[in-house]
């Protein structure tokens, strides 16, 4: 009998630490630049709380097409906007995809605080080359005058 009380108070707290629940999430887009013919939509955002900021997980679901570059790696990120600029990338942020139309899910957990946004990049050098900043209103508000014209590039 006391083996199996100690077996049953060893397995309660892992099953009362179950992860966040994440709901829908209202966010506005912010500022965005394509190469032409190239967007990402987002269609679902859900996120463990409204607030979108750090500790937040969240899982963005959408739409892409591409039409400027043969493959991209489409990813999720954030920019920082205190902080090293250093972090790491966690699998679920990124996806590879090819010319052409489709549907993606991405996720991430915030660690900093900063603006999300979803943007294409050269799988061969790296670079950004279009993609879309969202948030909160009040988040956007704070980067409605970022420029986002070299970061367009079809290299």
């Amino acid at each position: 009998m006391t083996t199996l009380l100690l077996a049953v108070w060893m397995i309660w707290p892992g099953a009362a630490a179950a992860p966040p629940t994440q709901s829908p999430t209202a966010t506005v887009l912010g500022p965005k630049n394509y190469c032409d013919g190239d967007v990402i939509e987002i269609t679902d955002v859900r996120s463990t709380s409204p607030r979108l900021e750090q500790g937040d997980s969240i899982t963005v679901r959408g739409r892409y097409r591409l039409d400027s570059h043969a493959d991209a790696q489409l990813a999720l990120y954030l920019t920082q906007t205190e902080g090293d600029g250093h972090e790491e990338t966690e699998r679920t942020q990124t996806i590879n995809v090819k010319q052409g139309s489709g549907e993606f899910e991405l996720k991430i957990t915030i660690k900093h605080r900063g603006a999300l946004h979803l943007s294409y990049y050269n799988l061969k050098s790296g670079k950004p080359f279009g993609g879309v900043y969202f948030g909160t209103a009040e988040q956007m508000e704070r980067i409605k005058s970022w420029e986002l014209g070299p970061y367009a590039v079809n290299d």
